[in-house]
């Protein structure tokens, strides 16, 4: 019989100091570089059945719009114009999540703090395996 021990599944508790400590560098990383600190961030995602959607609202006002152009109306352009430009709203101001490959909703993503948190945590485990402690 074989043990597996999963290190994410380890949580340390930080001590209140150590909690402002960390938030201090956090805010002093933000500050001194805010590029590198917007790369911890996670990245933002559209769901495929928003993509999709979206994608088919964007084309349907295309349509409206040739359509208004052909018989030389222009309210019904101006209406087509304003559902496209509602489809690619639709389509890039969702909630952030994963690309989902079912159309399903999408998973939110983690706490930002809690994601650098976890890394920093792998990272000290995998020092202290390599040194053999």
């Amino acid at each position: 019989m074989m043990l597996r021990y999963d290190t994410r599944e380890v949580v340390m508790a930080l001590s209140e100091y150590e909690q402002k400590m960390l938030e201090q560098l956090e805010a002093q990383l933000r500050d001194e570089d805010p590029k590198l600190a917007e790369s911890f961030q996670p990245a933002r995602q559209v769901s495929l059945r928003r993509l999709v959607l979206g994608i088919f609202i964007i084309v349907a006002g295309l349509g409206v719009l040739i359509a208004a152009v052909a018989f030389s109306l222009s309210w019904l352009g101006i209406i087509g114009f304003v559902v496209m430009l509602g489809g690619a709203m639709y389509t890039f101001s969702g909630p952030i999540g994963q690309l989902t490959p079912g159309g399903g909703a999408p998973r939110p993503t983690e706490d930002p703090k809690a994601s650098f948190m976890s890394r920093q945590e792998e990272l000290w485990n995998r020092r202290r395996e390599q040194d053999g402690r």
